[in-house]
């Protein structure tokens, strides 16, 4: 390159020789009105020239390289504050990973004492906000975020869920909307605005989010668990259109539920119910009768057995009871529920033939052994009486029947069309043989 260099300059030089020796002459420039030069000598307005288209290259090389050096200063000052941002967003993000939460929240406040806009510092100091429960600060990090990027799912989650766990529900549904809107076949989203709805008890609106997410691609499994659901919703809505006196389509609804799912006892009960409150108790007792023809489940035996007593029928269910254990021998908890229905009846000799007809190797009950007591006291054999009161009160277990969740195995005391265990529906059923018990034993050990 300097080679070439000194080539031009001899090149150039050479030619302006050539050029002085052919133009010897001399010519007058005017500079200005009134300022003229005599005899300029040719070469020399040449050189005069030359000079000046040297200077201003110079000077215009000079003006851009003193223009890249402040660029290039520029962009290395930006790069050492981005580089020390991110080493202490590093820093904070790990130490908001191992839980020290107040180092976290130092490292990420200095993040955006440098950057106030950077977006994943603000969502940070929003979650450990959130954490300490400061609800109020949390909000205010994740609507910084939000300006700085306002389609960011993790944003607009994040404002949903500081804005739900504030009760402001509306918020909380506006958010997920948006994210809705972003990917509105995203079952994440219709989940969490499906349970806030669930939450409020907004059943209608539930249902309407529930079908869009059975409309999402599920796997089988999620499927089957999300038309249970459905079902579930459809009868929390029958029950709200029946406490609000809107008997008619709560009982059209309850009869839909009934012929999608057969075995919805809780549909049977509450049908029955509307019935009995409407004063068509023959409606209530039919609804009843045609619910354990196809389930034959104990639960709807049992109400059967209080509607029959109710309305002064007692042989009614007597014949229920009969006809189910003759068509179930080995079934000794019908037995178990006859005899307890000849105890509630005065049949005292008829209880205690039944219970005596009970397997007690197959059949273990501690009420078994309060009934046979009750039995035995109303005989005035007051010494056996003693004994299996004896026997039931040295039990750790309930003296009554109680109901279990077949999903979760929640024992209580009282039916529930719903458990509250695991919120799922229609799963509660007399625990009979103590199957719930036992798991829940096994699962414990």
């Amino acid at each position: 390159m300097a080679k070439f260099t000194v080539f031009l300059v001899i090149l150039f030089l050479t030619l302006l020789s050539v050029f002085a020796f052919f133009n010897s002459g001399s010519v007058d420039v005017t500079i200005w009105n009134g300022m003229t030069y005599k005899s300029v000598p040719l070469i020399a307005l040449v050189l005069i020239s030359t000079s000046i288209g040297i200077f201003t290259m110079f000077i215009v090389a000079a003006i851009r390289d003193a223009s890249r050096y402040l660029d290039s200063w520029q962009i290395q000052r930006v790069q050492k504050k981005e580089a020390k941002i991110e080493e202490s967003y590093s820093k904070g993000y790990e130490a908001l990973f191992a839980e020290r939460y107040e180092e976290a929240e130092e490292l990420f406040t200095r993040v955006i004492g440098d950057e106030p806009e950077h977006v994943n510092a603000l969502l940070r100091l929003g979650d450990i906000c959130y954490r300490k429960s400061d609800l109020s600060k949390a909000t205010n990090f994740y609507q910084r975020a939000k300006v700085g990027k306002p389609r960011s799912i993790e944003t607009l989650l994040s404002l949903s869920k500081v804005y739900e766990a504030q009760h402001k529900r509306q918020d909380a549904i506006k958010y997920l909307d948006d994210l809705i809107e972003i990917d509105e076949h995203n079952p994440g989203f219709l989940y969490r605005k499906r349970d806030i709805y669930e939450g409020n008890n907004k059943w209608e609106e539930t249902l309407e989010v529930q079908g869009k997410i059975l409309k999402c691609k599920l796997s089988s499994e999620d499927e089957i668990r999300e038309n249970k659901k459905l079902l579930g919703y459809k009868f929390e809505l029958a029950k709200h259109h029946l406490a609000t006196g809107e008997k008619d389509k709560a009982i059209k609804s309850l009869k839909a539920i009934i012929k999608t799912d057969k075995d919805f006892l809780a549909a049977y009960l509450t049908l029955a119910d509307a019935y009995n409150a409407d004063g068509n108790n023959k409606e209530a007792e039919a609804i009843l009768l045609k619910g354990y023809d196809v389930t034959s489940s104990p639960v709807l035996l049992v109400r059967l057995e209080e509607h029959f007593i109710s309305i002064g029928e007692p042989s009614t269910i007597i014949d229920l009871y009969q006809k189910a254990s003759h068509k179930d021998p080995k079934d000794f908890s019908l037995q178990f529920f006859i005899a307890k229905l000849y105890y509630r009846l005065e049949m005292i000799d008829y209880a205690f033939d039944a219970i005596n007809a009970i397997d007690a190797a197959a059949f273990s009950h501690p009420e078994l052994h309060t009934l046979f007591g009750n039995v035995y006291e109303r005989r005035s054999d007051y010494k056996k009486a003693a004994q299996e009161f004896k026997k039931a009160l040295s039990s750790d277990k309930p003296l009554l029947v109680p109901y279990c969740c077949s999903s979760c195995d929640h024992i209580s005391k009282e039916w529930s069309d719903r458990c509250p265990e695991c919120n799922n529906w229609n799963t509660f059923i007399l625990d009979i043989n103590e199957i719930c018990k036992i798991k829940k034993r096994q699962n414990s050990s």
